[in-house]
């Protein structure tokens, strides 16, 4: 804004010179001095100038904890913990139980069973034979020391060795048992799995009743009531913004319609090809509006 002001001269000088500013603006001068007066053309500066802005494209990305993936813990099958199972749109709580992992051995797994038995039946054999033995001795040995002949010393002896030989014959029966409930699945144990978060079931990876394995990705739950606008700021024209910076966000998609962000990270480092600073804005997304991946225009008030 530009407006003419009348100026009195200052003895001496007939261009206005020594004529001082008032209220922070800056004073022009646009004529020559008459007589006593001179016209000088004013720009309002300090308080009253607009603030300049700064416009980069922003992308939306998740926000650290809004987006939780559940493993499976163990290979099994997979049963549902409801009426109907979840799928893809389906909205969680966080503690849901979300599906039951009843542990069953695959083809794979009962080979391997079989075979590891053999070695643990053969084993437990040889331990019911040395039992047997020491049983044998220990009762013959009785008998003897009522003629005479085995002294208590040696029946003690005899009494130690055949406990121990029984306690080895069923540590290793208790092993071929445990591994015989394993193969026939008897007493498998079964694991509930629950939302880590609230949120909106985005990936179903799964069907009922399905075998996998350890490790499989089931679900993939995803938090839209907040999300994050991620700026790409070139290191020329980065500056320390404060904590709590605030950005207005605009996005084709909903025309009119204009977001709030508020600084919530900067990232210390600096991508080596494009020399820009990643910057993170929260911007609350209630009605869930707002999708990853999608493009906007940043605004942000330079200090």
């Amino acid at each position: 804004m530009m407006l003419f002001k009348q100026a009195q001269s200052i003895p001496g000088s007939s261009r206005g010179r020594g004529v001082r500013p008032r209220d922070g603006r800056v004073w022009v001068v646009a004529g020559r001095a008459c007589c006593t007066t001179a016209i000088l053309m004013v720009v309002l500066g300090g308080t009253n100038s607009r603030a300049q802005m700064a416009s980069f494209l922003g992308q939306v990305v998740p926000l650290s904890g809004t987006v939780a993936d559940v493993n499976s813990p163990a290979a099994g099958q997979m049963i549902s913990a409801q009426l109907r199972p979840y799928t893809v749109g389906d909205r969680v709580k966080k503690g849901e139980p979300l599906l039951v992992i009843s542990n069953r051995y695959n083809l794979h797994d009962d080979a391997h069973l079989s075979t590891v038995r053999w070695d643990l039946l053969q084993q437990m054999i040889e331990a019911r034979y040395v039992a047997l033995e020491a049983r044998i001795a220990h009762e013959k040995a009785e008998r003897l020391k009522g003629l005479g002949t085995v002294s208590g010393q040696q029946l003690a002896q005899l009494r130690a060795a055949e406990q121990v030989a029984q306690a080895e014959y069923l540590r290793r029966k208790a092993l071929l048992d445990q591994q015989d409930e394993q193969i026939q699945g008897t007493t498998l144990e079964r694991r509930g799995l629950m939302a880590p978060i609230d949120g909106q079931i985005s990936l179903a990876n799964f069907t009922q009743g399905q075998m996998v394995y350890e490790g499989f990705l089931l679900y993939r739950i995803v938090n839209l009531k907040q999300v994050a606008v991620s700026v790409r700021v070139p290191e020329s024209s980065f500056q320390p913004w404060p904590q709590g910076t605030v950005a207005q966000i605009r996005f084709d998609d909903f025309p009119g319609r204009e977001f709030t962000g508020r600084l919530e990270l900067i990232l210390p480092t600096v991508d080596p090809l494009s020399r820009a600073r990643e910057v993170l804005f929260r911007v609350d997304n209630l009605e869930e509006l707002l999708r990853f991946g999608m493009i906007g225009r940043v605004e942000i008030k330079q200090p």
